[in-house]
């Protein structure tokens, strides 16, 4: 669902519940459902009973405290389903067979090429849907798109099944693994399963967003490797996208993997500083809002992770600026930006120093003991300062408490880190070679500290029972 189209007070209401149980089970169980908010409620309304019934298990506590954190009081919640809900965030084309739901939500049309920012993150996935659009791309089937939530494997699906039914005759069908395990389990029950293969297996293009959603399935992965081998035997192209890369998807069939990774991979990075720049300013730009450079440049440090919190930010900012600049023809500087973004913090659970030396070792390539260790090599003293400049921002230890944190003698070696890296992001250019790569510093600052919260985060959701 475009986030265009929340209230301020929903976005808000939803962000904490993404932050809090993880963006991956966001996006599985919320991304297509209708949320109303109420002065004593709060209805979460799901496309589906089998959705609606999950939430209510899984998510009802989860809800109660994101409605509180968001209204300041505590709401009843609700949750219901209306099957009608299917309709209306369904994409209708003229070609392609779409009766299914997406991620965006009451739009017109589908996706396209046109309208996607091409980066180095994404170029790959990118050049290979175009060319799987065309008769030579048929070598390359079945291409699989793998990546993090929100970094455009949707998008890039959506524009294939687009292009393809504008260029051709062809019968297109873009559908969810969830919708797609849905129908089967519908056919199964009422015995009509010759109806259900005939809508997947006579297409000349395929394509299933989401495949992750079929795990421990067993019945469904039955069915769709069936009907992949059938479609792939006429001769179709087939599409493909997940969260993981097939091979690492737990509890996937093996003869299904197998099948997925039979033909080309493409994996989606999230956007680098680049690709975030020439998002933010094609968003501003269809609304409107009128940024300086360095307001970029500071919204695209503030969303690193996904397309889709670059999308939330943008957001934020008009809603912001709506009710806090009188005049539309003010331009949004680096103040406005933190001084409007300020009114919807994100939130985030506590930073140890542990989650910052995993994810900096895992980034580096650096076992911890040896960031902690005594080396001098001037490759691990450079991640090791990354670590203690990560650790005085992120967290509230004293240098002494991160000097015992990082196995240093004293807490001037710390400092030292600290301030070397301090002087680095004070540079215009933050580019620094490393003796296997180019590092730009602000870049990677940007990218920890985000994966440092996810770290967080995810810790804390483990841990809840």
């Amino acid at each position: 669902m475009s986030q265009e189209q929340f209230s301020p007070i929903e976005l808000q209401l939803r962000e904490h519940l993404s932050n809090s149980i993880g963006q991956r089970k966001y996006q599985m169980w919320f991304s297509n459902t209708a949320i109303e908010c109420g002065e004593e409620k709060l209805e979460v309304i799901a496309p589906t009973k089998l959705a609606a019934g999950r939430i209510n298990d899984r998510f009802t506590s989860e809800l109660q405290q994101a409605a509180k954190t968001s209204f300041g009081k505590d709401v009843a919640v609700l949750v219901s389903y209306d099957n009608t809900l299917q309709q209306q965030i369904s994409i209708p084309s003229t070609r392609v067979q779409m009766d299914t739901p997406t991620k965006v939500r009451r739009s017109k049309s589908l996706l396209t090429f046109d309208d996607f920012i091409v980066g180095t993150c994404n170029q790959l996935a990118f050049a290979a849907g175009k060319q799987i659009t065309q008769e030579e791309g048929r070598s390359i089937s079945p291409l699989f798109i793998h990546g993090a939530c929100g970094v455009g494997k949707t998008h890039i699906l959506q524009a294939i099944c687009s292009m393809a039914s504008r260029t051709t005759k062809s019968k297109v069908r873009y559908v969810t693994a969830e919708q797609f395990t849905n129908e089967f389990i519908a056919s199964s029950r009422s015995g009509e399963f010759s109806r259900f293969r005939a809508r997947y297996r006579n297409l000349d293009l395929l394509a299933i967003d989401d495949v992750h959603f079929v795990a421990n399935k067993v019945k469904t992965q039955e069915e769709l490797l069936h009907t992949l081998d059938t479609v792939g035997l006429r001769g179709a192209r087939l599409v493909l996208a997940s969260d993981e890369d097939p091979r690492h998807i737990r509890r996937l069939n093996r003869a299904l993997a197998n099948r997925l990774v039979a033909g080309m991979i493409a994996e989606i990075q999230r956007p680098d500083r680049e690709t975030r720049c020439n998002i933010i300013k094609q968003l501003t730009t269809k609304h409107r809002i009128s940024i300086t450079d360095g307001a970029v440049e500071q919204l695209a440090s503030q969303a690193v992770g996904s397309v889709r919190e670059i999308e939330g930010k943008i957001t934020r900012l008009r809603a912001a600026a709506s009710l806090l600049i009188s005049s539309d023809k003010e331009i949004i500087d680096v103040e406005s930006v933190n001084r409007l973004l300020r009114c919807t913090p994100p939130t985030s659970l506590p930073i140890r120093m542990h989650h910052i030396l995993e994810v900096t070792s895992k980034r580096a390539g650096i076992p911890v003991n040896e960031l902690k260790g005594s080396s001098r090599a001037s490759t691990i003293v450079f991640w090791r300062s990354i670590a203690s400049y990560l650790g005085r921002t992120l967290t509230s230890q004293s240098y002494p408490e991160l000097a015992i944190a990082m196995h240093r003698k004293n807490h001037s070696t710390v400092h030292a880190a600290v301030k070397r890296i301090t002087e680095l992001l004070e540079n215009t250019n933050t580019a620094l070679k490393m003796k296997n790569e180019n590092i730009d510093v602000k870049e990677t600052i940007d990218q920890l500290t985000w994966e440092v919260r996810s770290k967080a985060n995810e810790c804390a959701q483990e841990r809840r029972p």
